[in-house]
């Protein structure tokens, strides 16, 4: 068994992470961790409030490719991360996604296959990165989330994270090829967790206003500002 599979229960079907995957995993992170804290001076505010373990959606802004690692490597759990499916077809950056955990996913949507296989990992407690915008940022502001990750998390029991990531969309916009380093600060803040019965009060939609807000206001919080011209 290669360091990036892992195996199933024959019984139950339930997925088991092997020593070898979690090595490799962290491996990735690790150097991850070190590339966008040199190069975007990355800085994470209030990692701890992802839980160690258990399901758990956490549930971001989208601004840049950037925004997976950058959310990921903040803390230590291993995390599962959604990506467009042609991602996959270059092979070597496509084994490379697959090797920590991508979930691959139509471009319009989670669609079938990605809910499926979602819920599959959450009801696993394991935990999941999931960007409700649906696609990359086209000016740096937040735009309208689908709600439809509240049934997912409800129906998993899982906690739900909102975080917030700003600066990445200066860093990579979705205009440009490549990167600019150093140009601002990647700051990611996660949120307090949303247990179950919380969000379970309220209507879907009730939920995914109040997720949206705590995520509107930690991106103002920590928003890259202009710079002041002096007089």
């Amino acid at each position: 068994m290669t360091a990036k599979e892992t195996k199933t229960g024959k019984r139950s079907g339930k997925r088991v992470v092997t020593k070898a995957h979690a090595f490799w995993y962290h491996i990735c992170q690790f150097f991850l961790y070190l590339f966008i804290k040199l190069y975007f001076r990355s800085k994470y505010i209030n990692s701890r409030n992802v839980p160690k373990s258990g399901p758990t959606l956490l549930v971001a802004n989208h601004q840049s490719f950037l925004d997976p690692p950058a959310i990921g490597t903040g803390y230590y759990r291993m995390t599962n991360y959604l990506a467009r499916k042609t991602l996959f077809k270059f092979k070597p950056f496509g084994k490379l996604i697959d090797s920590v955990d991508a979930i691959p996913l139509d471009q319009d949507g989670l669609g079938f296959q990605g809910v499926r296989e979602t819920m599959k990992r959450l009801k696993n407690s394991e935990a999941v990165l999931i960007f409700p915008e649906g696609s990359r940022s086209f000016d740096g502001e937040l735009a309208p989330f689908t709600s439809g990750y509240v049934a997912i998390a409800s129906k998993t029991d899982s906690v739900i994270v909102p975080v917030a990531i700003s600066g990445a969309f200066e860093a990579f916009p979705r205009t440009k090829k490549y990167p600019s380093p150093f140009k601002k600060r990647v700051v990611i803040e996660y949120g307090e967790p949303i247990p179950p019965e919380v969000y379970r009060s309220m209507t879907e939609e009730q939920a995914n206003e109040y997720i949206v807000k705590k995520i509107s206001e930690m991106y103002e919080r920590n928003r890259p500002r202009p710079k002041s011209n002096p007089k």
